[in-house]
């Protein structure tokens, strides 16, 4: 058995050598092997990153020229990964201690029909990063799209088929995730495993739950959802009409804090009684404008008013 963990890093070289250590100081069952490929996606501090990578005997750094995103950087190493199970890792986050043993228990369950597993995450406080934090069990295409089982997963792949099909990079910086796993999950449902294996530093340089009020992150999760509106809007109409309104409203409040044109329009698209909450919070954020606006959902985010993960 042999286990691919494929981590895209920009910039990375004070986090990637926890993040190594993390995967590759460990004990692994008998028969299996793991190779760890790093990508440097442009980085600035590439001779620092190159320096850590080869320290480390089985760790192999891929190198772009140029920064072309999340998504470029996955799929380079997941071209160039052997595993039977591929996995994805961000450049600032862990494993958690014994790893091998939860990786094995989930092989031991995961459907073969199924070609996709998430798997739960914590934070350094040890909250799970996952809507239901019990709950292990299939996610079907319907599921994704009405936002059930929603959270803050790792992901897992069986290696034929991930190199396969790849991720979709829409060129970029943020990798906008749920336009590449609603195309996985066309294939197949996804299967949740309620294990924990991955340690989330939300708060990190690339997390994207770090400074996303920012108009800068702002802005490139609005990029986001205009190509995943352009992508699947239809589906989102036809099998999930309400997360569909609270996406539009949600691209309103990104609008805003980045001020970008076209806030109000995208309100009164999603604005509805279905998501009354959403729609009058909305509201409040676009009245009090970007910079109170942002302390407004971050506060109610604090709260649990609004949903922190995924």
């Amino acid at each position: 058995m042999l286990i691919s963990c494929v981590v895209p890093a920009f910039n990375a070289s004070t986090t990637i050598e926890r993040t190594l250590a993390s995967v590759l100081n460990t004990t692994l069952p008998n028969g299996w092997l793991v190779e760890v490929l790093v990508v440097d996606d442009g980085s600035s501090d590439s001779a620092a990153l190159a320096g850590i990578v080869g320290s480390h005997l089985n760790a192999r750094l891929l190198v772009h020229e140029t920064n072309r995103g999340t998504c470029a950087g996955r799929n380079t190493g997941i071209t160039a990964s052997r595993g039977d199970i591929v996995l994805m890792l961000d450049a600032d986050d862990e494993l958690v201690p014994g790893w091998p043993a939860v990786v094995n228990a989930v092989i031991n369950e995961w459907p073969t029909n199924t070609q996709v597993c998430y798997l739960a995450c914590c934070n350094l406080e040890g909250k799970v990063t996952a809507e239901n934090p019990s709950y292990s069990g299939a996610l079907t295409l319907n599921d994704m799209l009405n936002e059930r089982q929603s959270g803050e997963y790792i992901a897992l792949f069986r290696g034929d088929y991930v190199r396969q099909k790849q991720y979709i990079d829409l060129g970029l910086p943020m990798p906008c995730e749920a336009v590449s796993y609603i195309n996985f999950a066309h294939d197949a449902p996804i299967w949740i495993s309620n294990r924990i294996l991955r340690i989330y530093y939300e708060d990190g340089t690339g997390s994207l739950s770090s400074d996303w009020t920012s108009p800068k992150k702002a802005r490139a999760m609005a990029q986001c959802y205009f190509k995943l509106f352009q992508r699947y809007g239809l589906l989102y109409q036809q099998e999930a009409p309400k997360t569909w309104n609270t996406k539009r409203l949600r691209l309103a409040v990104y609008l805003r804090l980045a001020s970008m044109p076209g806030a109000w329009g995208w309100w009164w698209a999603g604005a509805s009684f279905t998501c009354i909450k959403e729609s009058v919070g909305t509201l409040v954020i676009l009245i009090f404008g970007p910079k109170l606006g942002a302390k407004i959902v971050k506060l109610v985010k604090k709260l649990g008013l609004i949903r922190q993960y995924g």
